[in-house]
């Protein structure tokens, strides 16, 4: 009975010890974001603005902040799945033309200094 004692209090100690730190991380850098290759931080405001073909790729779940990123960065093909601007140009370059005549491409897949190499791939 003692030793169980023993071991809910330690465990008990541990992560209540760890919950600063987790709480220090998170404030330091304000919510979704993530860190390039340089581990530098940035937020997902940043990719989004920087790296949009990243960002859907990898973090779709961070535009559920701004459902107007969803509008202006795509838009759903005739099975309800949801594509970046990118794909439409790559699949169906008249439908972009007839439908978002005010997309254009973005270079994201020029520019690799986006996450890869640090499970961003």
């Amino acid at each position: 009975m003692k030793l169980r004692m023993i071991l809910v209090m330690a465990a008990t100690v541990g992560v209540l010890a760890s919950v600063p730190v987790r709480a220090a991380h998170a404030e330091e850098h304000r919510g979704w974001g993530d860190y390039d290759d340089h581990r530098e931080w940035h937020s997902y405001g940043w990719w989004h603005e920087h790296h949009p073909v990243w960002f859907w790729d990898h973090h779709p779940e961070w535009a559920a902040r701004h459902p107007e990123w969803r509008r202006s960065d795509g838009d759903w093909d005739d099975h309800h799945r949801w594509h970046d601007r990118d794909w439409w140009y790559g699949h169906d370059s008249r439908w972009v033309e007839a439908h978002h005549p005010h997309w254009t491409r973005w270079h994201d897949y020029d520019d690799h200094g986006h996450g890869h190499g640090h499970g961003h791939d």
